[in-house]
């Protein structure tokens, strides 16, 4: 097996199972790690692989590996065999990736992170004296590594030990680690690398088990910084009943054991029933709840509500649809949408009213429909169901299991989510009585009054005034979507962004609906509202789709191109429009061959490819932002910018510079800079903590720069001392520059065809980006920053 340049490592993934008959929930995770490694080897290893591998590979340990009274004991052997023979990755099939692992193995030899530090107090680990615990369900190592045979003696003397944890798990790998000579070196080819928790086990056994996953603030913070997150599902001592509690892809998993309610009676007191409560867990004596959806029957969106109704796993439900428009004469979208849920227990009823002339139907009120939908709805509770929202497969089931503990007559959500699908917004709302999640007994329920809007408030009230009401909060349940035909208008739910208990926006709403998507069609909802970019781009630039050529200098990048060639594909901008340049100069890590290798796939997808080479002899010591070398370093880079973009610039119309090290930007960063109408545009860069990052990219305070901040022929002066930057601009669109910085510089073509370059030289005090603004001033063209399109770069 050929190992990277930059890397001892394969890139080779394992995984095992009892046989090739994975089971859907596990399948899903699988994917990720061929999903988020696409140039990574993958091998799938079965029960009947492994013997065979042990009996030809090591006859001599298969008295052990047969003697293993608990099957998971000889696949802990196993994966340790498999990796001293082959290297690369081992991950359990419980195991999440969450971003490209390049990075994590990137100058070692053996990666193995460490577990949670809770699981270091729980009482088997304590009672052997084990606060720090190493995790085997993932390892990466090169082939032949000397801690292998290690731990290999140890595990066979440990052979006899009645818990598997002693004998092949962790706390024999953690013993191992310990009593390993090479433990005490960072690096080095015998050197073991322990990753902290946060990096591969951010969540612990009673998150997964407990259902806290399912709170999506929660799993955001949790896996912030994390290249994979581990379920511990636990399918070799936990029974088919306690699995699937950490995993967020099957319906009926990852639901939590608790949840937070407030209950409220506007009953009289001699009104309330002592009665008590518990929630219903079997199918048997379920009430009918019959869900409730008003329609016009025209929208696209309807589609998604009625498959949420056809996936809920509440038994006992039906669908009734109150539509007051006419069906059309063929395929007519409500119609279709109710065959194709394949859902027997939906009902369509169409109203027709006639106008007093009897010329043509009126129109009746949202509230006046919704009290018909009430009249035929057949089930003991009714459930309100709007036709353009997403709702969870358990949203039903929890509801009714909550009203029910609670001897409740009418259930609310106190929070939900709301979702901005064009503008790549998420929130977790503000708390309230979320009137549009109301499940209620029908013969409780008040009347709504007939209102076009608003018609749903007044009945919640009511139910405060009349009825026993319990407020639960799981948000995850319901998610509104802000698609630019809701009933309300976009300042009614700016205020809910304003006031959210919690916001995701960019690469983060990205992440967590992703998580969301395992459980909600996340991905095809948006693509039927967003089906143009999600900032209006002028009709020019959108019909024109200008050819873009995308340049990237590079130096000792191989850890940051996975993730820039992700971010990349995601562009929403036409690829067969894009083409790239390479600059790779004095690198000690492999980054020109790793390059050259994917040349093959890139000049497939992409326009045009070019990859160029020129070293520099440039390797400073010490932090790249040290004055002493700002000016050398500068120049340096200014000439490889210049030389690229010699060698690379066709027929395209802009230059669209991008830094290797960016880590986040949104997919359609080509389009909104495109559509500033701009000559030269930057995007804010700010660090993940939202930081401004970008220095270079700098309006002056005052009319020129202080003269004593020159250093070395260019101004250097302190952060802030007479400029300002992006950063303090929110709220502005477009921002007029004195300098700009190239983590995303675009650059119209025609502007570099008539010599505006990067000058190498101190140009008016400037030099590299800052001296191509003030060349550019010089051509009469002012370069431009948008505040509000924020990228995010590496923290480094």
């Amino acid at each position: 097996m050929q190992t990277e340049a930059n890397s001892p490592i394969p890139r080779l993934i394992h995984q095992t199972w009892k046989t090739r008959d994975v089971p859907p929930e596990l399948q899903v995770l699988q994917r990720s790690w061929t999903g988020r490694n696409p140039g990574f080897v993958y091998r799938f290893w079965t029960d009947d692989d492994i013997g065979r591998f042990v009996a030809e590979e090591h006859p001599e340990l298969l008295p052990v590996f047969r003697g293993y009274a608990d099957p998971i004991a000889r696949i802990d052997l196993a994966r340790y065999l498999i990796l001293r023979r082959f290297g690369g990755v081992y991950a359990d099939l419980d195991f999440e990736c969450l971003r490209p692992i390049d990075g994590l193995l990137e100058g070692r030899s053996f990666v193995v992170g460490q577990e949670p530090e809770e699981h270091g107090r729980l009482a088997k680990a304590a009672e052997r004296g084990l606060p720090r615990i190493l995790c085997p369900s993932f390892l990466a190592s090169v082939p032949g590594h000397p801690f292998w045979d290690h731990l290999l003696a140890r595990l066979v003397e440990a052979r006899h030990c009645g818990d598997v944890l002693d004998a092949t798990g962790p706390f024999l790998l953690t013993r191992a680690h310990a009593a390993y000579e090479g433990a005490r070196y960072e690096d080095g080819p015998a050197a073991v690398t322990v990753l902290p928790p946060e990096l591969l086990y951010p969540v612990t056994k009673d998150d997964c088990w407990s259902g806290r996953l399912f709170d999506p603030v929660f799993w955001e913070r949790a896996t912030r910084e994390a290249y994979a997150v581990h379920y511990w599902e636990g399918t070799w001592f936990r029974g088919a009943a306690e699995r699937g509690a950490g995993l967020g892809a099957g319906p009926g998993a990852g639901l939590p054991r608790q949840v937070a309610a407030v209950v409220t009676d506007g009953r009289p007191e001699g009104d309330r029933p002592t009665l008590a409560h518990s929630p219903i867990t079997g199918a048997e004596g379920q009430p009918l709840i019959s869900c409730l959806m008003v329609t016009r029957g025209r929208g696209g969106l309807l589609k998604f509500a009625i498959e949420g109704f056809a996936r809920q796993t509440y038994p006992n439900r039906e669908l009734v649809v109150v539509c007051d428009s006419p069906a059309l004469p063929q395929d007519d979208p409500l119609e279709r949408a109710i065959r194709d849920a394949e859902c027997p227990n939906i009902r369509l009823i169409r109203v027709e009213v006639a106008s007093p002339s009897g010329s043509q139907p009126s129109s009746l009120t949202l509230g006046e429909l919704r009290n018909i939908a009430v009249d035929q709805a057949a089930g003991r509770y009714v459930c309100q169901w709007d036709d353009d929202d997403l709702y969870d497969p358990c949203r039903l089931e929890m509801q009714q299991r909550v009203l029910a503990a609670a001897g409740a007559q009418a259930c609310l959500l106190g929070r939900w989510m709301i979702w901005w699908p064009a503008e790549d917004r998420l929130v977790v709302s503000p708390e309230r009585d979320w009137e549009g999640s109301l499940l209620c007994e029908k013969a409780a329920m008040p009347r709504y009054p007939a209102l076009r809007r608003g018609e749903d408030t007044p009945v919640v009230k009511q139910l405060r005034r009349s009825a026993r009401v319990v407020r639960m909060d799981l948000p995850r349940l319901y998610t509104y979507v802000i698609h630019g035909g809701n009933t309300f208008t976009a300042p009614h739910f700016e205020v809910h962004w304003q006031t959210a208990t919690a916001r995701f926006d960019g690469g983060r709403c990205r992440a967590v609906l992703e998580e969301m998507g395992k459980r909600l069609p996340v991905e095809a909802y948006r693509r039927a509202v967003v089906p143009v970019p999600a900032v209006p781009v002028p009709a020019t630039a959108a019909a024109r789709q200008d050819r873009v050529l995308v340049l990237t200098p590079v130096k000792d990048a191989v850890a940051h191109l996975p993730r820039y060639l992700e971010l990349l594909g995601r562009l929403d901008h036409d690829p067969s429009r894009l083409s790239l340049g390479f600059l790779e100069g004095d690198s000690r890590d492999g980054t020109h061959d790793w390059l050259t290798a994917r040349l093959p796939e890139l000049r497939e997808r992409y326009r045009r490819v070019t990859l160029l080479r020129h070293d520099h002899g440039f390797r400073p010591e010490g932090p790249r932002w040290a004055p002493a070398i700002q000016r050398r370093r500068r120049e340096v880079l200014a000439r490889s910018r210049n030389r690229l973009l010699s060698g690379a610039l066709g027929d395209e119309d802009w230059v669209l510079w991008l830094d290797a090290d960016l880590v986040d930007y949104p997919p359609d960063l080509a389009a909104r800079l495109l559509a500033a109408g701009r000559d030269i545009v930057v995007p804010h860069c700010v660090l993940p903590d939202g930081r401004t990052f970008d220095l270079n990219s700098f309006r002056l305070e005052g009319e020129t720069e202080d003269p004593r901040h020159l250093a070395d022929g260019i101004f250097q002066p302190p952060r802030g001392a007479g400029r300002r930057y992006l950063g303090d601009f929110p709220g502005e669109e477009a921002v007029p520059l004195h300098g700009v910085g190239g983590t995303a510089l675009l650059v119209r073509a025609d502007l570099h065809r008539e010599g505006l370059c990067f000058p190498p030289y101190s140009h008016r005090g400037y030099i590299e980006t800052e001296g191509l603004a003030a060349m550019a001033r010089d051509m009469g063209v002012t370069a431009w920053g948008l505040p509000g399109l924020r990228i995010v770069h590496a923290d480094h």
